[in-house]
C-alpha cells in the first residue's frame, strides 16, 4: 500500500499503527520529503463494503430466503433452478 503525504503529494512512509477496531486502523506516517516538508500525520484505513461477498454469507442469504418462501413460490424457484442446471 502507498501513501502520499496530504501537503505535498510525495511518498510517505508508515511508521506504527494502532488497531481501533476489527475494521479499522490509524496509520502513522512520516513525509519521506524531509528536505521541503517532513510532515507527520495520520491515516485512517477502514474497510468499506463487499463488493462481492464471500461463498458462505451468499449461501446463508440464499437459505434464508428459500426458508421463507412459500410452497408454491418453492415449487416455482425449483422449476427454474432445474431449468438453469
Amino acid at each position: 500500500m502507498r501513501v502520499v503525504c496530504p501537503h505535498c503529494s510525495q511518498k510517505a512512509k508508515i511508521t506504527s499503527s494502532n488497531a481501533m477496531s476489527d475494521t479499522v486502523k490509524d496509520l502513522y506516517c512520516v513525509c519521506l520529503n524531509t528536505r521541503e516538508c517532513g510532515a507527520s500525520f495520520v491515516f485512517t484505513l477502514a474497510y468499506k463494503h463487499d463488493l462481492n461477498p464471500p461463498q458462505k454469507t451468499t449461501l446463508q442469504i440464499a437459505a434464508h430466503l428459500i426458508n421463507n418462501l412459500k410452497p408454491d413460490q418453492r415449487k416455482v424457484l425449483a422449476a427454474q433452478v432445474d431449468w438453469i442446471g
